[in-house]
């Protein structure tokens, strides 16, 4: 069971579709993944944190939050995922920054996170993206042939 945060005031509003998320949901079908829980919340930290929250309770092990990690007020995603983080993954953030490199400079701008919120069977990964098309894009290209490994690390503790 998976989930997608959506961190944007202008979606929540209507005044943008939600067209990242869709492509993330499909993509993640696609990979045989549960198709995931789609919820769009408003670019506050608090917000943030209860989505993150929710879906944990919920029993989901992936949380993919779009959105909210550039440097603008109110994009607090990176500091609510940490707040549920015991295990920071580092080199998956990096990655998927250098991918999005390959693509266009404004990736360097992303204050992405990757984690985990414990080291075992109990574990739920945290992973907090760009918000568009392509940014959510290069995080799926980096973190789709992860998580097989992430989980059976997990499990087999």
């Amino acid at each position: 069971m998976s989930s997608i945060v959506v961190v944007s005031d202008r979606i929540l509003a209507g005044e943008r579709p939600n067209a990242a998320a869709r492509q993330c949901a499909e993509r993640m079908a696609a990979e045989g993944l549960a198709e995931p829980a789609v919820r769009v919340v408003r670019e506050a930290r608090e917000a943030v944190e209860e989505a993150i929250r929710q879906a944990l309770d919920a029993g989901h092990r992936l949380v993919l939050v779009l959105g909210g990690s550039g440097f603008r007020a109110g994009n607090d995603a990176p500091e609510a995922a940490r707040a549920f983080i015991d295990v920071e993954l580092p080199g998956v953030a990096e990655s998927i920054r250098a991918h999005g490199l390959s693509h266009t400079l404004t990736a360097s701008l992303s204050r992405a996170v990757a984690g985990l919120t414990a080291r075992d069977r109990t574990g739920a990964l945290i992973v907090t993206s760009p918000g568009s098309k392509g940014g959510a894009s290069d995080t799926l290209d980096v973190l789709l042939p992860l998580v097989d490994r992430i989980f059976a690390q997990l499990d087999e503790v």
